[in-house]
């Protein structure tokens, strides 16, 4: 239990620190006050990359992806129909894997709406191309 709870820290941590370091790349593609708006998603996809990432040598590794995770996919398919394109979305998740060793798991990808008794209103691929 004290593992999951070490990950639970260091996930979120190692995701803002990708944040940062992604920062001045991020800035050239799209205005300051858009790339602020990534910061929402950061926080929602960050639940869902221990899923995603299927190591299985991690001691996180996860079989089925976290409450938490399927919920915040379902307040992403919001934002896509409200306000927020699905392009921007995969910008944001892009950038947020973007020049680390995390590498998404194509079939993890494709087995997660099923898993989260969902739909993906965006994107998410190991090699994403966001203009699509």
């Amino acid at each position: 239990m004290a593992n999951i709870h070490i990950v639970c820290i260091i996930v979120p941590l190692a995701m803002s620190l990708v944040f940062v370091s992604n920062n001045a790349h991020a800035k050239e593609l799209y205005p300051i006050a858009n790339f602020y708006a990534c910061e929402r998603i950061f926080e929602y996809f960050t639940n869902c990359l221990g899923f995603l990432v299927g190591d299985s040598n991690a001691i996180y590794n996860f079989g089925r992806p976290l409450r938490r995770c399927c919920q915040h996919i379902d307040k992403l398919n919001i934002l896509v129909q409200h306000r927020t394109s699905p392009m921007f979305i995969c910008w944001c998740i892009q950038v947020m894997v973007k020049g680390t060793t995390i590498s998404l798991d194509t079939s993890r990808i494709q087995d997660l709406p099923l898993m989260c008794n969902t739909t993906l209103s965006f994107p998410i691929s190991d090699n994403m191309d966001c203009s699509k």
